[in-house]
């Protein structure tokens, strides 16, 4: 197998080793690649032969990446004037806003001045509960959200360590001439439909700080604190529907238990969103306050992903609450890794929105051929089969029913396995609001 063109078209750097002395230097320059931002996978492939002999080579010590500094001053001054001197200053904050560093920045600037901020799904939790009056949304999978509409209105809008596979540009800036102050480590990606007026490239918190100094005091203008207070509102309408209606005689209704989840985690859970219908409702209703604790799989069609994510996350964050959510197709990719769980002495929920089918490619059958084919699943049952695992399976069929287990879940040890079956009916209606593509 040609293990080296399998894994090149999904990592930053990928290299064989063919002589065990060049080991010790194609692992450093691996981690170094996989370190390097834009961080990502890297991979090193070494031939059985090879990494059973010895070497007597080393490499003496790490050789971290050397960080930046700040953009520069003249840059960052130039910045600093057109916020100022805006009428509708935007935060539009990225993936690589999400490290410690840049986060904390990030809020201290927001402490200092009025500024609204949208976020992509990577920069879910760079607000803080503290600082959610600045909070206008996420977007990345509804048309006209109140974060777009909000950034549409935008005079002057901040990208904040912004990946254009976050939220392509296409489908957000329709005017390439309005000022763009880009600030990253990274130098931005130029196109049709990102043309950054200042491109601020350097450490991203060092950058941010100098911002801060230049910018404290900052208000935006009556009529711009009430444009995102106007979106505010209506993000807040959004949820506020979802929980007048919490069922139907069909089942639960999925926002409304995405709300329920959210309302009763503490603001470190880690929450893992698996690929299915439901990650339309979690995109939508699902709010965290610390980055890296909502972890979405971004459009891609990684079925199965939410529960490793979740085991992952109660091994690096144990004492934690960790929660996945998946739909009853998308868990039966990685079910079997119950048996793993349960055996590494893991504890985490996991909750399954039920309605017997592939409803994600339902929906989208119905819409463009008028029926469904080939996506029924049957109705198994998750205690026999949880139980099998030496995890818990509970059925629920209330939205009381399901607060007082998710409640139990979360404070005893083990693996417990929620199966909450729902109405998807709207999904079709949903779909219409969705950008082309995001979800096929």
């Amino acid at each position: 197998m040609e293990a080296v063109a399998a894994l090149r078209p999904f990592t930053k750097f990928t290299g064989e080793v063919d002589h065990p002395d060049n080991v010790p230097e194609a692992v450093a320059n691996t981690i170094r690649a996989a370190t390097t931002v834009p961080c990502g996978a890297a991979a090193v492939v070494l031939p059985a032969d090879v990494a059973a002999a010895p070497t007597a080579q080393v490499i003496v010590a790490p050789a971290p990446v050397s960080p930046l500094g700040a953009a520069p001053m003249d840059q960052i001054e130039q910045a600093a004037h057109l916020m100022r001197t805006a009428g509708q200053p935007v935060l539009f904050v990225g993936m690589r806003a999400g490290d410690p560093a840049p986060c904390a920045a990030l809020r201290a600037l927001l402490t200092v001045t009025g500024l609204p901020v949208v976020q992509t799904f990577q920069a879910a939790g760079v607000v803080s509960r503290g600082l959610e009056d600045h909070f206008v949304g996420r977007v990345g999978l509804f048309r006209n959200q109140p974060g777009d509409i909000l950034m549409g209105h935008a005079d002057v809008l901040v990208t904040v360590g912004f990946d254009p596979v976050e939220y392509d540009p296409r489908l957000w800036n329709h005017d390439p001439g309005r000022t763009v102050v880009h600030v990253d480590e990274v130098s931005a990606e130029i196109d049709n439909h990102y043309q950054p007026t200042v491109e601020l490239r350097g450490d991203i918190a060092a950058t941010l700080t100098e911002l801060s100094r230049r910018l404290s005091g900052l208000r935006p203008s009556e009529s711009a604190c009430a444009a995102a207070a106007e979106q505010r509102a209506a993000l807040a309408r959004i949820d506020e529907q979802a929980r007048n209606h919490p069922q139907t005689d069909d089942g639960l209704n999925p926002a409304a238990v995405v709300l329920e989840i959210r309302d009763l985690v503490d603001d470190d859970a880690t929450i893992a969103c698996d690929v299915g219908s439901h990650y339309i409702f979690m995109a939508r209703h699902f709010r965290v306050y610390q980055p890296r604790r909502l972890l979405f799989s971004d459009g891609q069609q990684t079925l199965g992903v939410a529960l490793p994510w979740a085991m992952a996350a109660a091994m690096v964050r144990p004492g934690t609450q960790v929660v996945s959510v998946s739909g009853d197709g998308g868990f039966l990719f990685s079910a079997q890794e119950l048996e793993t769980a349960t055996r590494l002495g893991l504890s985490f929920t996991h909750v399954i929105m039920r309605d017997n089918a592939y409803n994600m490619v339902a929906f989208q059958q119905t819409l463009k051929y008028g029926r469904t084919s080939g996506v029924q699943l049957g109705d198994y049952n998750i205690a026999d089969y949880a139980a099998a695992f030496g995890a818990k399976g509970i059925r629920i069929t209330s939205m009381d029913e399901f607060n007082g287990a998710f409640k139990r879940s979360l404070n005893e040890p083990g693996i417990c396995v929620i199966d909450v079956p729902v109405d998807y009916s709207r999904n079709a209606e949903l779909f219409a609001q969705l950008h082309e593509g995001v979800v096929e």
